[in-house]
């Protein structure tokens, strides 16, 4: 990180207000840790520097955020979920943390979770129905849009008055709301699974994303 952190310095100065490491909650176990990097403003320029000093540690980082000072205050009123997870679960190794004064208004939260719960849904049962069926794409599928459905879990807890930030989400959640996560424990737990296991958990994982649709329903409206 270092390295990584000096070559950001040096490609831009006193531009560079900070960066800050994403994904170290409770996702982490789904991918690596994300990196934010925020410059006073940005351009594609800006893209580019980064895209070049990235490129060399991309098996250790996820692909970066980058963004100007001014992003995630304007934005605090749909990125809610983001925002927090940045707030409460990142961190800042360089800079100034623009993030510890920012503030989520709950009407917000609950507009997002909604939003991203229902989108997520349609994104995920499309994906279902038009890729193929192979171990690698049914694979790729559920762990990307795991991400965003524990974000789901923890922020529908929060409107509980639970905050929870280790790896008893899952756990924490189904006592919290009498429900049965299995495929959702499976797929946090399992490693590389055959096709033939997989599909039959994949399709309990779509029926339980459907009962957060209905729980959600019950907490938001």
């Amino acid at each position: 990180m270092n390295e990584f952190l000096e070559k950001l310095k040096d490609a831009f100065g006193d531009r560079l207000i900070c960066v800050g490491l994403h994904n170290i909650g409770v996702t982490s176990f789904l991918e690596k840790n994300g990196l934010v990097i925020v410059l006073d403003k940005t351009d594609p320029d800006d893209l580019l520097k980064v895209k070049r000093i990235y490129m060399k540690y991309k098996k250790k980082y996820s692909t970066p955020i980058v963004v100007g000072e001014k992003f995630f205050e304007d934005a605090a009123d749909v990125f809610c979920m983001e925002v927090l997870e940045l707030k409460e679960n990142g961190e800042i190794i360089y800079g100034k943390n623009i993030f510890e004064n920012l503030e989520v208004k709950p009407e917000n939260l609950r507009k997002q979770i909604e939003y991203e719960l229902r989108s997520k849904l349609l994104v995920l049962k499309g994906a279902f129905i038009d890729l193929p069926l192979d171990r690698k794409v049914i694979d790729n599928i559920a762990y990307r849009s795991m991400y965003n459905f524990l974000l789901i879990l923890r922020n529908l807890l929060r409107l509980k008055g639970k905050l929870v930030n280790d790896a008893s989400l899952i756990e924490v959640f189904e006592e919290t709301f009498g429900v049965k996560l299995d495929a959702f424990k499976t797929l946090r737990d399992s490693g590389k699974l055959p096709l033939d296991k997989l599909l039959p958990i994949f399709k309990d994982y779509l029926r339980e994303v459907e009962t957060l649709v209905e729980i959600s329903d019950k907490i938001l409206s």
